[in-house]
C-alpha cells in the first residue's frame, strides 16, 4: 500500500531516512560540492547512514563492494563526472561479479541563479556532462537522475530493489544540489527483491541428462557468493559423486577438504557437465568439449556479453538453491575414483610445498599456502593460489570477472568494516599500486581497522609476459625473458604505510618469509596496519 506523510524534508534528508530504513547503515563517501545538504542532514540527525569517508573513488567504491561482500549492501558516494568516472572500473567489477551496490553521484547544479543550490563554482559548467548516466550505463542494472525531491523515495526503493533482486548488481543514481536542498514530503511504495524460480521441465530434463551419464562433472565459479548456495552446491555434489572444478573460483564454492575439490580435469573425460554460477567454465581454444552440458544460472545466458557461444543443453535460471529439487542416484564407482584423485594430488602438493621450502626463491605457491595458515579472510587480485590453502565458506573473495585492479585494498577494508573480521589483502605489485594504498591506509587508520596487506612482488606485469609468450611462443622476449613494457624496476613501494603508523617489512629470503608474516599478522591484531612485501619468483 502506497502512503503519503505530510512532513516535508529535504530531497537529502528523503534519501538518507529511506536508505536506513532499508537497512543501509553507512554510505562510503568522496565528498564534493554537491554533498552539501546531505552533510547538513547528517548534522541534524546522527540516526542517518554513518558516512565513511574514503579520500579516493577506487577505494571508496571498492569498500562498497567489500561491504556488500561482508553481507549488508555497500552504498558509495562520488563526486559528479570525476568521480564517476574514478569508480567506473569498480562498478564494473561490481556488474560482471554480480556484487549489489548502491552508487549515488552528485551532479552540477542545473541552474545559474535563484537558489542557494544553483552554480557557484566554475567547475559547476564544465562538470555538467551531456549525458552522465551514459558514462556507467553498460556497467549497471539500472540509472536514474531524479529530478524532483517528491520522486526521490521511489527512485531509492526502485534502486534497492533492482540492486538486490537476482542476478544482482550495481545501480546509479543521480542527485541535482537543487534537488538535494528541495522539501516535499514522500511517498513509500514496497519494492520487494526478487530472483527467479526453477522451470519443473528443466528439472525432470536434468535429471534425464544425469541418469544417462556416468561420469557428470561440476564446474563453478561463484556458487558459494551465498551461504545458502554454498551448501545447496555442497550437497548436490556429494550426494551425485561428481567433482567441483573450481571448488575456488571467484568464492569458495566447495570446502577445499571435501572429496569432491578437484584441482583439474581433462573435460574430454566426463559425459556430463554440470554448469553453476560460471560464465566461462572452459576455453574453447584450448578445450574440445563434446559433453552434454546443463547450466544452472540466474542469467545462463549472461546476456550482457556481447558474444557467447558456450553450449547449454539445458538451462534451468534459478539459483544454485535449485540443485535441491534435482533427484539424483550416486555415481559410487565415480565417486571413488575422483577421491582417490583427490587425495593423490594432496599428496602430491604437500611434496612440491615441500620442496619449495627449500628453494633459493620464494615461490608465489608456497607464499599462499603460509598466508593461509594465518586464519583471516583472503581478498585476493591475482597472485594468491588457493589451490594450496585450506578453505571454507566466506574465507576467499578473489578474481572479479570484469578484472579491473585496484579494488582489493579498498574491499578488504570495507568487509571488515562489515563483519570485524580479519582480513588478509594479498596483491601483486602492480595490483597494490591500482588500490591507490594511501587511501587505503587513510581509511584503515582513521576507522581503527587494520589489515595486513601482503604484496607478491615479481617485478612487473606476469599477465602482460604470459600474454607475450602465448601470441608468440617462439619470441625473442620469451627467448631472452625481456618484457619491456611489462617490467618494473622495483622499489621498497609497501613503505609508504609507515607514514600511518603501519607495520612494513621486505622480505627476500625464503626462511624469512612464515616469521615475517606472522610479525605482521601480529601487528594487525595490534591494531596496526601491516605490510610485507616478498620479493617472490615471476611464475604462478
Amino acid at each position: 500500500m502506497t502512503t503519503q506523510t505530510e512532513e516535508e524534508r529535504s530531497g537529502a534528508s528523503i534519501l538518507l531516512q529511506a536508505l536506513r530504513r532499508e537497512g543501509v547503515d553507512k554510505i562510503f563517501m568522496v565528498s564534493g560540492t554537491d554533498y552539501a545538504a546531505f552533510i547538513e542532514e547528517k548534522v541534524r540527525d546522527h540516526s542517518l547512514p554513518d558516512f565513511v569517508i574514503v579520500p579516493h573513488e577506487i577505494t571508496a567504491a571498492s569498500a562498497a563492494l567489500g561491504y556488500s561482500l561482508g553481507g549488508k549492501l555497500g552504498a558509495v558516494a562520488v563526486h559528479t563526472v570525476p568521480g564517476t568516472a574514478n569508480s567506473l572500473g569498480i562498478i564494473a567489477n561490481a556488474f560482471t561479479s554480480r556484487i549489489p551496490l548502491i552508487v549515488i553521484a552528485g551532479r552540477s547544479p542545473y541552474t545559474e541563479e535563484g537558489s542557494t543550490a544553483s552554480r557557484n563554482l566554475r567547475i559547476h559548467w564544465t562538470q555538467e556532462a551531456r549525458d552522465q548516466g551514459g558514462l556507467v550505463r553498460q556497467y549497471v542494472k539500472w540509472d536514474f537522475e531524479v529530478r524532483r525531491a517528491s520522486q526521490m523515495e521511489v527512485a531509492v526503493m526502485r534502486a534497492l530493489q533492482i540492486a538486490r533482486s537476482e542476478p544482482q548488481g550495481p545501480v546509479y543514481l543521480v542527485i541535482p544540489r537543487e534537488v538535494s536542498v528541495e522539501r516535499s514530503s514522500s511517498r513509500r511504495v514496497p519494492m520487494d527483491p526478487y530472483e527467479p524460480g526453477p522451470s519443473p521441465s528443466a528439472l525432470r530434463r536434468i535429471e534425464e541428462l544425469i541418469r544417462e551419464s556416468e561420469k557428470p562433472a561440476i564446474i563453478t565459479w561463484r556458487a558459494g557468493r551465498r551461504e545458502s548456495w554454498y551448501a545447496s552446491l555442497q550437497r548436490f555434489a556429494e550426494k551425485l559423486g561428481a567433482p567441483v572444478l573450481h571448488y575456488v573460483g571467484e568464492v569458495v564454492n566447495y570446502p577445499s577438504t571435501g572429496g569432491m575439490a578437484l584441482d583439474r580435469l581433462d573435460l574430454s573425460e566426463p559425459d556430463l557437465l554440470i554448469v553453476v554460477e560460471s560464465e566461462v567454465p572452459w576455453i574453447p581454444k584450448k578445450v574440445r568439449v563434446n559433453a552434454k552440458v546443463i547450466k544452472v544460472d540466474v542469467d545462463p545466458s549472461y546476456s550482457y556479453i556481447p558474444y557467447y557461444g558456450f553450449r547449454c543443453d539445458v538451462c534451468l535460471q534459478a539459483t544454485p538453491e535449485a540443485l535441491d529439487m534435482v533427484r539424483v542416484d550416486a555415481r559410487d564407482k565415480w565417486r571413488d575414483e575422483i577421491k582417490e584423485r583427490v587425495e593423490k594430488r594432496r599428496e602430491e602438493k604437500a611434496k612440491e610445498l615441500e620442496r619449495l621450502r627449500s628453494g633459493k626463491k620464494i615461490h608465489p605457491r608456497l607464499l599462499s599456502h603460509l598466508v593461509s595458515k594465518l586464519g583471516g579472510v583472503i581478498f585476493n587480485e591475482y597472485p594468491f593460489n588457493p589451490r594450496y590453502a585450506n578453505l571454507s565458506y566466506g574465507q576467499y573473495f578473489g578474481d572479479l570477472s570484469e578484472g579491473h585492479l585496484g579494488w582489493s585494498l579498498g574491499a578488504a577494508f570495507g568487509y571488515r568494516v562489515a563483519t570485524g573480521r580479519e582480513v588478509i589483502a594479498t596483491v601483486g605489485d602492480g595490483s597494490f599500486i591500482f588500490g591507490v594504498p594511501e587511501a587505503f591506509y587513510h581509511a584503515c587508520a582513521s576507522y581503527g581497522l587494520p589489515v595486513l596487506v601482503v604484496i607478491y612482488d615479481n617485478g612487473g606485469w606476469l599477465a602482460s609476459a604470459e600474454a607475450v609468450d602465448e601470441v608468440f611462443p617462439e619470441g625473442l622476449a620469451k627467448a631472452k625473458s625481456l618484457y619491456p613494457g611489462a617490467d618494473f624496476k622495483r622499489y621498497n613501494i609497501g613503505e609508504t604505510v609507515k607514514a600511518f603508523g603501519g607495520y612494513f617489512r621486505l622480505v627476500e629470503m625464503v626462511d624469512e618469509v612464515e616469521e615475517s608474516l606472522r610479525e605482521g599478522w601480529r601487528s594487525v591484531k595490534a591494531g596496526q596496519i601491516a605490510v610485507v612485501q616478498v620479493i617472490v619468483e615471476r611464475t604462478r
